[in-house]
């Protein structure tokens, strides 16, 4: 892939991908020690910028490459890429069903902290994951 004047392989986009994802995840706990000390507009504030700057590296980086690896030989890796990519999609629609719930535009019965933190644990799930397709694919 050409970005500007200069050419990156698959490997280091992926690479810095993996950072990416890695300060993401940092954000995402920072996000939840926010809602623990009870600040839920800054908390739902960097939980925005962190599923867009998600949203963004899933176009610039992830589906690119993502044709020339799915299932190719009926592997285990190929499994596990694709069970990576139906986890992420899921968390992007929990987003925005939490975010259709806290903006009022849904209801829903009590409280919703518990859907936040499966949400919560699959992003932490599918970061490991993707750490272990990245090794598996490039090391």
């Amino acid at each position: 892939m050409k970005v500007g004047i200069i050419a990156l392989d698959i490997k280091t986009l992926a690479t810095i991908n993996l950072v990416i994802q890695f300060v993401l995840l940092n954000l995402l706990f920072f996000a939840a020690l926010l809602v623990k000390k009870g600040d839920v507009n800054k908390h739902c504030n960097y939980i925005k910028i962190a599923v867009l700057l998600q949203l963004a590296a899933v176009f610039i980086f992830m589906l690119p490459s993502f044709p020339g690896y799915i299932v190719s030989n009926g592997s285990m890796l190929d499994l596990v890429i694709i069970f990576h990519h139906v986890l992420g999609s899921v968390l992007v629609g929990l987003w925005i069903y939490v975010n259709l719930v806290y903006s009022r535009y849904i209801r829903w019965p009590g409280n919703f902290r518990s859907i936040m933190r499966i949400a919560f644990a699959l992003w932490i799930l599918a970061f490991f994951i993707g750490a272990y397709i990245y090794t598996r694919l490039y090391y």
